[in-house]
């Protein structure tokens, strides 16, 4: 553990309700990280999930993390909770963006509402949260910046549509991002890095396999041949947050049990 230990840093995992931020946040609590953690709306159910994980944050030693409610689309809500934690808990080392939303359903059948929903609950929610926290890890000149997105960036599966390029979205502005954020002075060797994980189904993640049917079918399409749980991400991003990992960038570590690279 000590080449992955996170102790006296402080992550923020953004959108960290449901199963797989509760895994992430969790994670980087038990390498030895302080995490915050925030809502993606100011739904009270999300609240008082949030607080849930945080407390199981704390109960695995990441104490001293903060819970903010707060609209994640909304840029002054995401600025004033982020000087907020910087101010009352320590900067922030590591933003994990794990918001992810899923509007299964086909193209003809959907509107530009819903479109534009989609965009902003999966995209322009890792666009916000990286600007808040980017404006402060820049002249810091390191830090660590790790966005959930779907394999199906790059995989089409029907009825997916709106909800692929939502994730196509998040995986060009991370690529981008990672090349605007990573210069700096070549002889200091850490610096902001920004990577993705890329998951496949899930179990608790929104997706098509929320439907029994389609899981059914996936657990015998998939190489692995089930589908994966949220805690088979948690290695990637005490990976990808670890300080021994500064020459990774711009990169997707995929969890997806191969599917990938399935026929």
């Amino acid at each position: 553990m000590t080449l992955f230990d996170l102790t006296g840093t402080h992550s923020l995992v953004t959108g960290a309700t449901g199963a797989l931020g509760r895994a992430l946040a969790v994670a980087l609590a038990e390498a030895g990280a302080t995490v915050s953690v925030t809502t993606v709306s100011t739904d009270r159910a999300e609240e008082v999930e949030a607080n849930s994980i945080l407390n199981e944050c704390w109960a695995a030693g990441g104490k001293n993390g903060q819970q903010k409610t707060l609209d994640l689309t909304d840029p002054a809500a995401v600025e004033a909770a982020v000087a907020a934690l910087e101010k009352d808990v320590a900067p922030i080392d590591i933003l994990v963006n794990a918001g992810h939303a899923a509007n299964i359903k086909p193209v003809l059948a959907s509107s530009v509402a819903e479109w534009m929903r989609e965009l902003n609950r999966n995209a322009t929610t890792v666009f916000v949260a990286s600007q808040a926290v980017g404006k402060r890890m820049v002249p810091r000149g390191k830090g660590r910046i790790i966005n959930v997105v779907s394999d199906l960036h790059d995989r089409g599966i029907p009825n997916c549509a709106i909800f692929g390029a939502s994730q196509g979205a998040i995986l060009g502005f991370t690529k981008s991002l990672a090349l605007e954020w990573g210069g700096g002075d070549p002889l200091v060797e850490d610096r902001v890095t920004v990577n993705a994980i890329g998951i496949g189904f899930i179990e608790g993640v929104p997706g098509p396999q929320a439907d029994p049917a389609v899981a059914e079918v996936l657990g015998r399409y998939l190489p692995l041949r089930r589908l994966g749980s949220p805690k088979d991400v948690q290695g990637a991003v005490v990976f990808l947050a670890a300080p021994t990992t500064n020459y990774v960038n711009a990169e997707v570590v995929l969890i997806d049990g191969a599917i990938a690279t399935h026929a």
